[in-house]
Protein backbone atom coordinates (compact mmCIF):
# COMPACT_ATOMS: atom_id res chain seq x y z
CA UNK A 1 0.00 0.00 0.00
CA UNK A 2 2.75 2.40 0.98
CA UNK A 3 4.55 1.96 -2.82
CA UNK A 4 1.09 2.56 -4.18
CA UNK A 5 0.69 5.95 -2.74
CA UNK A 6 4.02 7.13 -3.10
CA UNK A 7 3.73 6.25 -6.62
CA UNK A 8 0.37 7.77 -6.72
CA UNK A 9 1.82 11.22 -5.31
CA UNK A 10 4.57 11.32 -7.42
CA UNK A 11 2.58 10.40 -10.38
CA UNK A 12 0.08 13.40 -9.11
CA UNK A 13 3.25 15.75 -8.96
CA UNK A 14 4.10 14.44 -12.47
CA UNK A 15 0.96 14.78 -14.16
CA UNK A 16 1.20 18.42 -13.72
CA UNK A 17 3.63 19.45 -15.65
CA UNK A 18 1.74 17.77 -18.48
CA UNK A 19 -1.23 19.78 -17.88
CA UNK A 20 -1.93 22.96 -19.69
CA UNK A 21 -5.23 24.22 -18.15
CA UNK A 22 -5.58 26.34 -15.87
CA UNK A 23 -6.31 24.37 -12.99
CA UNK A 24 -2.96 22.47 -13.90
CA UNK A 25 -0.96 26.11 -13.97
CA UNK A 26 -2.54 26.40 -10.40
CA UNK A 27 -1.70 23.50 -8.91
CA UNK A 28 1.83 23.77 -10.28
CA UNK A 29 2.27 27.32 -8.55
CA UNK A 30 0.28 26.34 -5.60
CA UNK A 31 2.41 22.98 -4.97
CA UNK A 32 5.75 25.83 -5.48
CA UNK A 33 3.85 28.15 -2.99
CA UNK A 34 3.65 26.18 -0.36
CA UNK A 35 7.46 25.52 -0.46
CA UNK A 36 7.90 29.43 0.32
CA UNK A 37 4.52 29.44 2.46
CA UNK A 38 3.00 31.49 0.02
CA UNK A 39 -0.03 28.90 -0.57
CA UNK A 40 -3.25 31.50 -1.12
CA UNK A 41 -5.19 33.27 -3.68
CA UNK A 42 -3.22 36.26 -4.19
CA UNK A 43 -0.06 34.77 -3.96
CA UNK A 44 -1.12 32.05 -7.00
CA UNK A 45 -2.94 34.99 -8.89
CA UNK A 46 0.77 37.29 -8.69
CA UNK A 47 2.63 33.76 -9.85
CA UNK A 48 -0.14 32.87 -12.66
CA UNK A 49 -0.05 37.00 -13.76
CA UNK A 50 -3.74 36.98 -13.58
CA UNK A 51 -6.41 39.06 -11.77
CA UNK A 52 -8.29 37.17 -8.88
CA UNK A 53 -11.27 37.50 -10.67
CA UNK A 54 -9.96 36.22 -14.14
CA UNK A 55 -8.76 33.25 -11.99
CA UNK A 56 -11.94 32.56 -10.42
CA UNK A 57 -13.60 33.13 -14.09
CA UNK A 58 -11.10 30.54 -15.85
CA UNK A 59 -11.48 28.14 -12.88
CA UNK A 60 -15.28 28.13 -13.00
CA UNK A 61 -15.30 27.50 -16.73
CA UNK A 62 -13.53 24.43 -15.79
CA UNK A 63 -15.80 23.68 -13.50
CA UNK A 64 -13.84 24.18 -10.37
CA UNK A 65 -12.59 26.60 -7.93
CA UNK A 66 -9.03 27.47 -5.94
CA UNK A 67 -10.33 25.83 -2.74
CA UNK A 68 -11.10 22.50 -4.65
CA UNK A 69 -7.69 23.09 -6.03
CA UNK A 70 -5.66 24.01 -3.24
CA UNK A 71 -7.64 20.79 -1.42
CA UNK A 72 -6.49 18.64 -4.05
CA UNK A 73 -2.80 20.02 -3.49
CA UNK A 74 -2.18 19.37 0.25
CA UNK A 75 -4.19 16.01 0.19
CA UNK A 76 -1.81 14.63 -2.46
CA UNK A 77 1.06 16.39 -0.78
CA UNK A 78 0.26 15.51 2.83
CA UNK A 79 0.45 11.75 1.70
CA UNK A 80 3.61 12.57 0.27
CA UNK A 81 5.15 14.39 3.27
CA UNK A 82 3.92 11.69 5.67
CA UNK A 83 6.24 8.92 4.08
CA UNK A 84 8.48 11.15 4.98
CA UNK A 85 9.42 10.02 8.52
CA UNK A 86 11.50 12.68 9.30
CA UNK A 87 8.86 15.01 8.88
CA UNK A 88 6.32 15.37 11.70
CA UNK A 89 3.23 16.26 11.65
CA UNK A 90 3.29 19.98 12.77
CA UNK A 91 5.88 20.32 10.04
CA UNK A 92 3.54 18.93 7.88
CA UNK A 93 1.22 20.71 8.30
CA UNK A 94 3.40 24.07 8.00
CA UNK A 95 4.79 23.09 4.97
CA UNK A 96 1.08 22.81 3.61
CA UNK A 97 -0.12 25.97 4.57
CA UNK A 98 -1.72 25.42 7.76
CA UNK A 99 -1.49 27.62 10.90
CA UNK A 100 -1.87 24.74 13.50
CA UNK A 101 -1.63 20.96 13.46
CA UNK A 102 -5.49 20.67 14.24
CA UNK A 103 -6.17 22.70 11.13
CA UNK A 104 -4.32 20.12 9.32
CA UNK A 105 -5.46 17.15 11.52
CA UNK A 106 -9.10 17.72 10.69
CA UNK A 107 -8.45 18.57 6.98
CA UNK A 108 -6.44 15.44 6.29
CA UNK A 109 -9.22 13.54 8.15
CA UNK A 110 -12.03 15.02 6.13
CA UNK A 111 -9.63 13.08 2.95
CA UNK A 112 -8.89 9.98 4.38
CA UNK A 113 -11.27 9.26 7.36
CA UNK A 114 -8.22 9.16 9.75
CA UNK A 115 -6.22 11.36 11.31
CA UNK A 116 -2.42 11.86 9.95
CA UNK A 117 -0.68 9.54 12.98
CA UNK A 118 -2.68 6.73 12.22
CA UNK A 119 -2.53 6.79 8.60
CA UNK A 120 0.98 6.89 8.29
CA UNK A 121 1.15 3.91 10.75
CA UNK A 122 -1.64 2.04 8.89
CA UNK A 123 -0.48 2.65 5.28
CA UNK A 124 2.65 4.19 5.49
CA UNK A 125 4.35 1.32 9.01
CA UNK A 126 6.45 4.77 9.23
Amino acid sequence: MYHQLTDQAERYLRSLYNQDDIAGQLKRKLADLMACGEANADAACRALKLSRRTLQRRLKAEKTSFQKVLREVRAVLAVNYLSDARLRSLEIAMLLGYSNISTFTTAFKSWYDLPPAEYRQKFLGV
